[in-house]
């Protein structure tokens, strides 16, 4: 009887097939700060949802006036729209509104003086840390707002990793209310994680997420 069970397991196993991601289907966005100041928060908000979406630059990092930051960037069909803010470290903010970038060519934004909006919002942030505990080095971070079609940026920039068992640190607005946020990974392999995370505002300004073995996206 074991050996019978043993035979329908691995036959149950062999029968799913993971679903992979595809760094073919990235594009590149770099972020150029000439503001003449240190950008301290850069929010690239896909174009269909209410929510300006998590800080790409971290609560650890700025952006010295002249340094730029680039990302990777996912997002449907073969262009999407975005709307970018930018906030300073004098509580300035820099704003564009449907910048659009396409398939085929990298998009720049170079953030000026120009761009300046107003004084920065007096957000309610949230700090989202989430550890990598699948066994696997992770390669992409992607969290968006659940009312989006698009991830848009990997929130581990275009030069960094997260080794298992370490943890990255994402810092997101929120309002008053509740709001869900649609988080996936990709491993070394391309091996696709994803869940959902609920974030309420209520209940602290810290939440810790992990990333689990039986996180992985199956087809």
């Amino acid at each position: 009887m074991k050996k019978k069970v043993s035979l329908a397991v691995l036959f149950v196993l062999a029968a799913v097939s993971v679903f992979a991601f595809d760094p073919d289907e990235l594009n590149k966005i770099t972020f150029v700060n000439s503001t003449g100041t240190k950008i301290e928060m850069i929010f690239l908000s896909p174009g269909d949802s209410k929510l300006w979406g998590p800080d790409l630059v971290g609560a650890d990092y700025v952006v010295n006036d002249g340094a730029s930051v680039s990302y990777y960037v996912h997002y449907p069909d073969t262009s999407f729209t975005f709307d970018i803010m930018a906030t300073d470290d004098r509580g300035n903010k820099f704003e564009l509104r449907d910048y659009r970038i396409s398939d085929g060519k990298e998009g720049t934004v170079r953030i000026t003086r120009e761009s300046l909006d107003s004084a920065a919002p007096d957000f309610k942030l949230v700090t989202l840390e989430v550890e990598n505990n699948t066994g696997r080095e992770i390669d992409y971070l992607f969290v968006s707002p659940s009312d989006s079609d698009a991830w848009g940026c990997d929130m581990l920039d275009s030069e960094t990793t997260l080794a298992d068992g370490d943890s990255h640190r994402i810092v997101i607005p929120v309002g008053k209310d509740p709001v869900t946020y649609n988080l996936m990974a990709a491993d070394e392999d391309d091996k696709e994680y994803q869940f959902d995370v609920k974030i309420d505002p209520r209940k602290g300004d810290t939440l810790t997420v992990s990333i689990e073995p039986q996180d992985l996206k199956t087809e």
